[in-house]
């Protein structure tokens, strides 16, 4: 879309890119498959809400960060199993992580997000194309108590180091 912009003769300084801190789930069902390569072709609405934002189909980094894999949860089973993290070399549907439904059903989740890595790709990405700043929304949901990896505001820290 940037690029868009700029072919249109946008100034580069006026155009700001947006990160989230935040990601996107959704509920998968036996029908939506085993690769959780998008589009997911089923979905049963939003993904249940994270015990901090409280809310359906949005998680905080933190709530995501806890899902992926790590020794509190390699054993993990039904809702508390870790999620498969899928990084997209094509860089066309972005990072996303999942976990397929059990045998009943229950328990799928699809999550498209951010993480401290692409978001200091993009960041990089705002500094050689020389565009107007980068947009970290929301912070509030950032992992601002370093509680899944000991770093405090992990996204932000990735964005400033590469805007450095």
């Amino acid at each position: 879309q940037v690029e868009n912009w700029l072919l249109q003769r946008v100034p580069a300084g006026k155009i700001n890119v947006g990160i989230p801190t935040f990601g996107r789930a959704w509920k998968i069902t036996k029908d939506s498959g085993n690769t959780g390569l998008p589009v997911v072709p089923a979905t049963e609405g939003a993904a249940p809400a994270g015990p901090i934002t409280k809310t359906p189909g949005l998680l905080n980094w933190l709530e995501i960060c806890q899902r992926l894999p790590n020794p509190s949860n390699i054993n993990a089973k039904g809702a508390d199993a870790p999620l498969r993290r899928i990084s997209d070399p094509t860089k066309r549907y972005g990072t996303y992580a999942f976990h397929t439904a059990d045998e009943d059903g229950a328990n799928g989740v699809w999550v498209s997000y951010e993480d401290p890595d692409t978001a200091a790709s993009k960041a990089g990405y705002v500094k050689a194309k020389n565009l107007g700043g980068v947009a970290l929304f929301d912070i509030t949901l950032d992992d601002f108590r370093g509680q899944c990896t000991g770093d405090k505001f992990p996204m932000l820290r990735a964005v400033k180091y590469r805007l450095l």
